[in-house]
């Protein structure tokens, strides 16, 4: 698949000005309700009864190869998401800033490329490609490649974004399960916390 080129994705090894710290954002359950991957496999076993024999031979050449297929199938209109209003708002107040903003998701990357080019919040993107499921360790070990040990921020909301946090600067917890904001108050503890949900906005 074709990657459009109007929206950028990372740069390798992008250098990053002194005391410009980037915000790097989950997407699915962080910036939209929900699960990107989910809803594709939805739609596609709405229009292909028989498709989880098909998901199940795909499966067998691992997740992200699977998140590849289905997105080569799925037409959404990114206007119609559910998106998280709080996780917008802020984006929008650090995007004025001036602050760099990427999309690092485990969703396929041409569906946040969608998603990315509807919002115009984000300077790039990291997402799954064919070989690589981008989340939990993955994620963490590109992020502190390129922008370094506690260089960014991140924005995520589930247990596999612990593992993210554990080398972020700022921790920013978006509609987490009380069980994980739990694990991550715990274990974080004396780190600096952002959380974000409903009307609430809590730094500490």
């Amino acid at each position: 698949m074709e990657i459009p080129q109007d929206v950028p994705q990372v740069p390798q090894d992008e250098p990053q000005a002194a005391g410009d710290v980037p915000l790097c954002v989950d997407l699915d359950g962080t910036v939209v309700y929900g699960d990107m991957s989910l809803r594709s496999l939805t739609a596609y076993l709405r229009k292909n009864p028989l498709g989880l024999i098909m998901a199940g031979i795909w499966h067998l050449r691992g997740r992200a190869f699977v998140k590849y297929m289905l997105s080569r199938r799925y037409t959404f209109d990114p206007s119609a998401l559910p998106y998280i209003p709080e996780t917008l708002e802020f984006l929008r107040q650090e995007k004025a800033r001036g602050r760099k903003i990427y999309l690092c998701t485990g969703s396929c990357t041409p569906v946040a490329m969608k998603i990315s080019r509807h919002l115009g919040l984000f300077d790039g993107i990291m997402g799954t490609k064919i070989r690589k499921n981008f989340i939990g360790e993955i994620k963490c070990r590109e992020l502190v490649r390129r922008f370094g040990e506690e260089g960014f921020d991140y924005a995520g909301n589930s247990r596999q974004d612990l593992k993210v946090w554990r080398h972020s600067r700022r921790i920013i917890i978006v509609n987490a399960s009380p069980s994980t904001e739990a694990v991550a108050r715990r274990e974080f503890a004396g780190r600096e916390i952002i959380r974000l949900t409903g009307t609430e906005k809590i730094l500490k």
